[in-house]
């Protein structure tokens, strides 16, 4: 069978990612569809994975991509009498400490909101499963019946099975070496047999992903690493029915093969693989054995495990995976490239998720864009700093273990850091900033008193920082509080059509006079909200757009993307020009009052507007606006002025008491005014009525926008899901985030972001609850909720107005 000199789609590499991408393509009824694998299916890294089939994974994003799996695997027989070697024995997560039991207690209550089934078990009901267990080494654990195991050549070469049935054409032993782009996309595909003409290219090949990426300058940050289990001996006491165990706190799983036990690890320091360490044909080859590396996971399992002592190893595998930097898959289409899409750094889940990936990216080729909310996952988070070859080894080597750690509220990532530090990093580190890390950048979570460390002391209870957050909470609220917010992404539209393409993209109108300040949403084409945004106008033909710090590339993109050949204008990133100071509280006025000639009282300088003021001896543009619900402004400084307007504002603050605060306290503060949060509370998946976002939808606008027609339509139907905040009075529990909502014993939703409300004293939190469309919205109050934490439930409040002020007054002041 010859190359074909057009398609409609090539698909690079023939692990489970690209047969799974094939095979849903053409259930989809695309079949122009040809696959290419330089050298023969499953031979990168597919062939050695382990084969685990999980469906509850720490997110609901990464828990709805594998849950897929046990649904299609049985089906996938049937259709294409390949067998898969799927096996539905269960998975047994155990906790050697209370601290992970907690944690496998919150997994199981989030499996209660996708209905999966799972089971808290005390260590007598854990052997009763599991009888090589030594059950004397463990706090308790869960069994999950529906996971289990699978085949991974057979799984993938009966995807490739049904690809092939439905039209797509696969053809092992062919390179790709090259792409011809045109117009800023993929016109051909350069292999060793031929050119290929395409509509879509998707880049599947695994650890490789980066190579063919760098071939049309597409950024695709991952690193492989070293990936290493042992199978032992078979022996009659190993029974064919044995459910995975997962013991994360030896930092491995053991899992039955052929009357043999399988002993896998995520060893807390990985093995970083540079890929010019193998042969250029690396096809089903192996890396030489490490004992002195995968020592400590075998003697955890052999703790966990005694018959492993009595066992001979008979195959030692050690073959290279792919991690990426946060430990998230790399999906969707590239930003340089609209043509290109990645599916790729399954930081050794492919197997499990590889289903999942498959339906959802040809959904989202299909249909141009994601159908479920992919935002954690998508390639457009990456910055072009994040494909530094120092930078992805360094941080590889604690990605791997991450799997297995501990998944700790606030855990912050140690390794690879500092990247991105502010003008005023080394000013707040002086007062004692304890920093986390977001898209590289280094920002000040907490302030810690003088003689205490800045340091995280991990706990799903309240942590070493809860009552230092509580203090600059309370400044915030009682006097004023400043915030080193220069990580805002901030972008510039400049030219004659700029209030057309803005008014095209915005939900809300925002042909508004200058000065003026829109807070407003970016929706696709269903209406859901792919970036939350405030917009101000600087000029007749300029608009100055400010976003969070995780989206910077993210957003860029989407503004970019949708701005079309005719259109006059020019986007330009400027998020490094300026950095940003919050001033927040009651006393924000007085103390910037002293700093300035300017007017700065209610009526000279409204809530939601802009202006260029004098701050000390610079420039600086204020913006009246708040995401903590007091009186104050953001101050975008230029970068050279920053250290200086900050140092006078840090000496004219001792007379009010000024406190930094951080953005713990941040959080804090915006729960209690119910203020959403993009990736958490929002996202792509809801729309603004749903999400209670409705005043920032400007539905009679002389400008029509992205996602208007969907939301009409909505609006007509009725919602059938509303975001609520939830108060628990009495409550000593912590509240973080996918906690299930239940109403008379049934859930009805899951809570989206929580916290402490240290104004309100009492955990807080946001989260959707279904609704009836005919209903009224009040009926939500009168209803009696609880929320169900590691296990626990207990009774929550429903607010569908802000706890804290309700009204606004305290920032219209």
């Amino acid at each position: 069978m010859c190359l074909p000199s057009q398609v409609r789609v090539v698909i690079v590499g023939g692990g489970i990612a690209g047969c799974s991408i094939a095979y849903h393509l053409a259930k989809f009824g695309w079949r122009d569809v040809v696959l290419v694998e330089r050298g023969q299916l499953t031979s990168g890294t597919t062939w050695h994975a382990a084969g685990l089939v999980m469906q509850l994974r720490t997110t609901p994003t990464m828990t709805d991509l594998c849950r897929y799996g046990v649904e299609l695997l049985p089906k996938l027989e049937v259709e294409t009498g390949h067998h898969t070697g799927f096996k539905q024995s269960g998975s047994l997560p155990i906790a050697r400490a209370p601290e992970r039991l907690t944690e496998i207690k919150r997994l199981v209550s989030l499996g209660r909101y996708f209905d999966i089934e799972a089971h808290i078990l005390s260590p007598a009901e854990v052997k009763q499963h599991y009888q090589l267990l030594d059950a004397t080494r463990i706090v308790g654990g869960a069994f999950i019946p529906g996971d289990g195991q699978t085949n991974p050549v057979d799984t993938t070469q009966a995807l490739a099975a049904g690809a092939r049935k439905y039209g797509v054409r696969i053809f092992e032993h062919v390179a790709v070496i090259g792409f011809i782009k045109r117009g800023g996309r993929i016109h051909s595909v350069l292999t060793d047999q031929g050119k290929i003409r395409c509509e879509i290219v998707v880049n599947c090949a695994g650890i490789w992903a980066p190579e063919i990426g760098r071939l049309v300058d597409v950024n695709i940050p991952l690193f492989a690493a070293e990936h290493m289990y042992v199978t032992t001996e078979a022996h009659h006491d190993v029974p064919s029915n044995l459910p995975v165990l997962r013991d994360t706190d030896g930092y491995v799983y053991v899992k039955e093969d052929a009357g043999k036990l399988l002993v896998g690890s995520f060893e807390p320091e990985s093995k970083p693989l540079p890929l010019n360490q193998l042969p250029v044909k690396f096809e089903f080859g192996e890396l030489p054995e490490d004992w002195d590396h995968f020592e400590l996971p075998m003697s955890k399992a052999m703790e966990m495990v005694p018959l492993l002592n009595r066992l001979g190893v008979r195959h030692f595998m050690n073959g290279p995976e792919s991690f990426t930097p946060d430990n998230r898959f790399i999906l969707g289409p590239a930003p340089e490239v609209a043509n290109f899409y990645v599916a790729a750094g399954f930081n050794s889940q492919g197997i499990l998720s590889g289903p999942g990936i498959g339906k959802a990216m040809a959904e989202w080729i299909v249909e141009g864009q994601a159908t479920m909310d992919l935002a954690e996952v998508d390639i457009a988070r990456f910055h072009p700093f994040q494909s530094n070859k120092r930078y992805l080894k360094a941080r590889t080597r604690e990605s791997v273990g991450l799997l297995y750690a501990m998944h700790w509220p606030y855990r912050q990532m140690e390794t690879a850091r500092p990247v991105r530090r502010t003008p005023l990093h080394d000013r707040v580190a002086a007062r004692g900033a304890c920093f986390g890390e977001v898209a590289g950048w280094e920002r000040t979570n907490w302030y810690a008193p003088q003689g205490v460390k800045p340091k995280y002391e991990y706990s799903y209870s309240r942590q070493n920082w809860h009552d230092y957050v509580g203090a600059e909470h309370r400044a915030v609220r009682e006097r004023v509080g400043i915030f080193d917010q220069s990580s805002f992404a901030k972008y510039l539209l400049q030219g004659p059509d700029a209030e057309k393409v803005m008014q095209r993209l915005c939900a809300n109108d925002v042909s508004v006079q200058i000065g003026k300040i829109v807070y407003t949403q970016f929706l696709n084409e269903r209406g859901g909200i792919e970036a939350d945004v405030t917009v101000t106008r600087h000029a007749e033909d300029s608009y100055f757009i400010v976003t969070i710090a995780a989206s910077q590339i993210r957003d860029f993109e989407w503004i970019k993307r949708h701005i079309v050949e005719s259109d006059r204008v020019a986007l330009t990133d400027v998020t490094s020009s300026y950095a940003v100071l919050g001033v927040m509280g009651p006393k924000s006025r007085d103390l910037l009052g002293k700093l300035t000639s300017d007017n700065l009282s209610n009526e000279s300088f409204p809530f939601g507007t802009g202006k260029e003021i004098d701050i000390s001896f610079a420039k600086v543009r204020a913006h009246r606006v708040t995401f903590v619900g007091e009186l104050g402004w953001e101050l975008y400084i230029p970068t050279e002025f920053a250290m200086g307007v900050y140092d006078a504002i840090v000496e004219a603050g001792d007379t009010f008491k000024v406190a930094h605060a951080g953005y713990h306290a941040m959080d804090s503060l915006r729960l209690e005014k119910a203020y959403r949060h993009w990736g958490h509370d929002i996202g792509s998946s809801d729309t603004p009525l749903e999400a209670g976002l409705s005043f920032a939808v400007a539905f009679d606008k002389r400008s029509d926008f992205l996602g208007r027609d969907a939301l009409l339509r909505q609006r007509e139907a009725g919602i059938d899901r509303r975001l609520c905040t939830f108060v628990l009075p009495n409550c000593d529990l912590s509240l973080f985030h996918n906690e299930p909502i239940l109403s008379n014993d049934r859930v009805v939703g899951r809570i989206t972001s929580g916290g402490y409300g240290h104004t309100l004293e009492a955990p807080i939190g946001l989260g959707y609850v279904a609704v009836d469309p005919r209903s009224k919205l009040s009926e939500i109050l009168e209803t009696s909720f609880e929320i169900e934490i590691a296990g626990e439930r207990v009774p929550a409040k429903p607010h569908l107005r802000p706890p804290y002020d309700p009204e606004n007054h305290t920032i219209r002041v």
